[in-house]
């Protein structure tokens, strides 16, 4: 029967991989952040820009700058490849680099995409409505949207959890795997999934009291927290797909 590491260990196992390496883990982290959110920012500004000059906001434009923000995420999602395999490099004590973040423009990016870009569909799909139905409610103050809202909230988390957690490895799988296609890749990971998205779940949900606490620090906590995140994650999979044997018992002396 496998045997899997519990949180303390995986978490263990990810601050002994850190020691000595974290300020390249916050770099890098940070680039993976600031990069798109840089690039965000400059992309509303000039949309905002030109549609006050030409036509005004209307529903129309609101939902283009929607589509171009999604496009935009996807395409960055080719750092987050570049993360994983950062990550990876530490975990497996193989040389590493803030170059790792760029791997992706190098290799298979079409790959990556898709890989990536199936978590930030499934983000939109299953979260966006109810940030839309909130923000109606927010404007006209009509109760009818804010009942939609809390309905849509609670749909949204029941299929969005199964989904998300059944594909939130597919970047770690892409690089173990690379002779799999992209959907070969999301594939493999549903499969390798099943039986551990409550554990995952779990894993994830543990460092809620940490995130909090990083609040009253002025967000400066996360530079700490979500590299820690970044590498007990890294150890999840790596424990998935190479668990640890059960020792067999000593025989008994005759």
């Amino acid at each position: 029967m496998k045997q899997y590491k519990k949180y303390y260990e995986l978490k263990n196992a990810a601050k002994n991989s850190l020691d000595g390496k974290y300020g390249e883990s916050v770099l890098i982290c940070f680039l993976d952040w600031g990069i798109p959110m840089a690039a965000s920012f400059v992309l509303h500004f000039c949309f905002l820009i030109t549609v006050v000059v030409f036509t005004g906001m209307n529903p129309v434009t609101n939902f283009i700058l929607d589509v171009l923000t999604l496009l935009l995420g996807i395409f960055f999602g080719i750092l987050h490849g570049g993360l994983a395999l950062y990550f990876l490099h530490v975990a497996s004590g193989q040389p590493r680099s803030v170059a790792n973040l760029f791997h992706g423009f190098q290799a298979d990016y079409k790959k990556i995409l898709v890989v990536a870009g199936a978590s930030i569909l499934c983000n939109t799909l299953y979260l966006q409505p109810q940030q839309y139905l909130v923000q109606r409610y927010l404007v006209t103050m009509d109760s009818k949207w804010q009942i939609a809202a809390l309905l849509f909230m609670v749909l949204g988390l029941c299929l969005y959890l199964p989904v998300s957690l059944g594909i939130r490895l597919g970047l770690y799988v892409m690089h173990d795997f690379p002779q799999y296609t992209a959907l070969e890749t999301l594939s493999l990971c549903r499969r390798m999934m099943r039986g551990h998205k409550r554990r995952l779940l779990g894993l994830l949900c543990s460092f809620l009291p940490m995130m909090f606490l990083c609040v009253f620090t002025l967000f400066i906590g996360f530079l700490w927290l979500i590299p820690y995140m970044h590498m007990t994650l890294t150890y999840f999979y790596l424990d998935l797909v190479r668990p640890a044997q059960p020792k067999k018992a000593a025989p008994r002396p005759d």
